[in-house]
């Protein structure tokens, strides 16, 4: 009572407004195309984090924008945004020891400026801080 039928062109327009995954099956069941939301950074993106950055932000490091990577903030396997404000350049050293070590960056709205935590584990504790779920705690 009260069902709808939707067209296949409906449901991708839902899925992709839900931010569903979508996965193609051959006739047999094999996968053969496993859809993904963007992840990487498009170039007008990276180009304005050139200018912001004009580098990789790790403290201390003096590696050209040219030679850096686009680094999600909030890491895009926990549902960081591809966007410039979630974006910062690292160089592949530093993108490497950031992930490696677990640290925390963010974006100074007010300066525009990319800051960094340097604790070994930062990004975790401020993903606990802001209560995320599935990192020990959750919002109150």
């Amino acid at each position: 009572a009260g069902a709808a039928v939707l067209s296949p062109a409906q449901v991708r327009i839902l899925a992709c407004s839900a931010g569903i995954i979508p996965t193609v099956l051959g006739s047999d069941g094999t996968v053969i195309d496993q859809g993904h939301q963007v992840r990487l950074f498009a170039p007008h993106l990276v180009k304005r984090m050139w200018l912001r950055d004009k580098g990789c932000t790790f403290p201390g490091c003096t590696m050209p924008a040219k030679w850096t990577q686009a680094h999600h903030l909030t890491w895009h396997r926990h549902h960081g945004p591809t966007a410039l404000a979630n974006g910062a350049l690292l160089c592949s050293h530093h993108h490497h020891t950031v992930h490696t070590r677990a640290l925390h960056g963010w974006v100074d709205p007010a300066t525009d400026t990319v800051h960094w935590d340097l604790t070994p584990g930062s990004y975790d504790a401020a993903r606990r801080d802001r209560g995320v779920p599935g990192s020990g705690t959750t919002a109150a």
